[in-house]
């Protein structure tokens, strides 16, 4: 602090004696770096900014005059100075404006009575020194710096300085910490006790626009702005000295008091004007503009015309039209493919030998052995004389379930009745034993049965719109209560049974919301399903057998990712047949049915996107 007051006294005391002349500019080379120097007779205060677009450097010396030779010095092209142009800004300020060929990085300095500018050298080739002043300086410096005749000259070499060092080493790291806040062109400006309509004045010219300052608007501002957005900067500075600004819709910026500006509302008349609406539904746009609005403002949506009707100070109309530019875009669609895969697979093995064991005379337990029947009506006469033997009756074959016993004869049932439904192969055997025949069946079968099944939905819809589809059907299920029964005393309503149908859907059914991000990238909340209806056993009713996936997901445009897989297997084996024999070591298998069924279902579901442009 005490070295500002004493910095200050000097500037003072300078500007009592007259003003500060400013009387030569130089540009030379120091190793890699540029320099621009500005002399003056005495020490002066400064303030600099940079401005973006095109490339300027701009120096206010204050308390100074111009005392140079010329304003403009065109075609200086070296180290990455274009041109230099000088002007009396104001009655106390100088101001020198350096040409770039390109936005850096840069570090001001201020050593005796020159103010020193030191930036890389944007070119990366070395240049000659140049000065103003009268008769072309540029031939003076020339020769001076020339050897005298028959002398040598030894190579001038210019270490970096470390305030160059730490320029450049700033400089990177502004590069990485460059966070994109704003998108307005950024600014470097330091303000060393600067009237604020001075302050005003500078963003006026980085920025282009119209600053128009009021009357209560008053104060220095000391601020070092580095690299930052200018509207940011702008309203720190504003805020540090209790102002605000307010952009009027034909550009002038208005700088006051926040109290002085809501009085002025309070007596601009309003402005009423509608907006054509085209994409975004008007009751949510609505609400989106009501966040912008002035207290006196309103905006109505229409949903007959498609429009809205919006009521606010002129200089707010213009902000509101902008934003119903920015919101009422064409929303973009996506296509979703989907793939529903359900296999269905089953494996039959069943093996087995049965026995059967009858005398001659035709005995029978079961059907698979015909015999004669018990009717004798059906009888007939197959020999009337056989050498003297009585005629014999013989019943025609039959295959009805029959139990015939006559005389001392045997029949018997092994496993005979555990057979294979539609074997593949049978074999039958019959070996004579005396008067018994022994029969023997031998049936095989292997089945192998394949179910593929593939439902391939596709459903198109804007940005994050759910979306859905069904193909299939809605089955009635009838529920029915039988309440608590009849009545049960004097005077007690009788209880009958309610019925009610409700629907349920089985099918292909799919169900999306996409979101598309700003690297056309598609994140889809998806649910995908198949769905069937079977008649349950009993009186149940039905069973719903569904196979469903939900999820999130993201992916590019046209990538196809599986958003569920599921496999189950399902094994099924059994052993019949005749007890003790069946367990024999070996021969056990001449004695025993076999059967074995194994099923397996894969249910894979795949969804594929695609982003329709146009």
């Amino acid at each position: 602090m005490m070295l500002r007051t004493l910095v200050y006294m000097v500037w003072i005391a300078a500007w009592a004696n007259g003003p500060v002349d400013v009387t030569e500019l130089r540009v030379e080379p120091v190793a890699d770096y540029t320099e621009v120097i500005i002399t003056t007779s005495e020490e002066v205060e400064y303030s600099d900014f940079l401005l973006m677009s095109p490339p300027r450097l701009i120096v206010d010396i204050k308390g100074a005059r111009h005392a140079l030779p010329s304003d403009n010095y065109e075609n200086i092209n070296r180290g990455g100075v274009i041109r230099l142009r000088t002007s009396q800004f104001r009655d106390d300020v100088v101001r020198v404006v350096v040409e770039l060929v390109e936005v850096t990085s840069y570090e001001l300095t201020r050593e005796g009575r020159e103010i020193r500018v030191s930036f890389p050298n944007l070119v990366g080739l070395s240049f000659e020194a140049w000065a103003s002043g009268p008769g072309n300086s540029e031939a003076r410096l020339a020769a001076a710096s020339s050897p005298t005749e028959g002398a040598s000259a030894p190579e001038p070499s210019f270490p970096a300085r470390p305030q160059q060092q730490q320029a450049q080493a700033n400089s990177v790291i502004r590069r990485q910490m460059d966070v994109a806040i704003s998108q307005m062109p950024r600014i470097t400006v330091t303000f060393e006790a600067t009237d604020i309509r001075d302050v005003l004045s500078s963003f006026a010219e980085f920025t282009g626009k119209s600053f128009v300052p009021g009357s209560g608007v008053e104060g220095s501002v000391s601020a070092n702005i580095r690299n930052q957005p200018w509207d940011i900067a702008l309203k720190a500075i504003l805020d540090s000295q209790g102002l605000t600004a307010l952009e009027t819709a034909t550009g002038i910026i208005r700088v006051d008091r926040l109290e002085n500006l809501q009085q002025r509302q309070q007596l601009i008349s309003l402005q009423t004007q509608i907006f054509k609406i085209n994409y975004t539904p008007v009751a949510d746009l609505a609400g989106a503009l009501e966040t912008v609005l002035s207290e006196r403002g309103r905006v109505i949506p229409n949903d007959a015309t498609n429009s809205v009707i919006v009521t606010d100070l002129p200089e707010n109309i213009g902000v509101i039209r902008q934003m119903i530019e920015d919101l009422d875009v064409r929303t973009p669609q996506v296509v979703i493919n989907a793939k529903i895969v359900f296999v269905d697979r089953t494996d039959i093995n069943e093996l087995g030998i049965g026995y059967d064991l009858k005398d001659t005379n035709g005995n029978q337990l079961n059907e698979f052995i015909p015999g004669p029947t018990l009717d004798p009506r059906e009888w007939e006469l197959v020999d009337a004389d056989f050498d003297g033997i009585p005629e014999t009756l013989v019943k025609p074959l039959t295959n009805f379930d029959q139990v015939s016993f006559s005389g001392s004869s045997i029949a018997s049932i092994a496993n005979a009745r555990d057979r294979i439904g539609s074997p593949a192969l049978q074999l039958l055997t019959s070996v004579a034993l005396g008067d018994f025949r022994l029969f023997a069946f031998v049936d095989a079968l292997q089945r192998q049965d394949l179910s593929d099944i593939v439902a391939a939905p596709t459903i198109q819809t804007m940005d994050n719109q759910e979306a859905e589809i069904l193909v299939g059907e809605r089955t009635p299920v009838r529920v029915v209560d039988y309440g608590a029964g009849g009545a049960t005393g004097q005077g007690a309503t009788a209880q009958f049974p309610q019925s009610t149908v409700t629907f349920q859907e089985t099918g292909i059914k799919l169900v999306v919301t996409p979101h598309i991000t700003s690297n056309r990238q598609i994140v889809m909340d998806l649910h995908a399903e198949r769905s069937g209806v079977s008649v349950a056993p009993g009186d149940i009713g039905v069973i719903f057998q569904t196979q469903e996936g939900t999820t999130r997901l993201i992916l590019n445009d046209g990538e196809t990712g599986v958003i569920g897989g599921l496999t189950v297997s399902e094994v099924t084996e059994s052993e019949s047949g005749i007890p003790i024999l069946m367990d024999l070591p070996l021969l056990g298998a001449l004695f025993r049915t076999t059967r074995s069924e194994e099923n397996k279902q894969d249910l894979l579901i795949l969804v594929t996107p695609h982003i329709v442009d146009n």
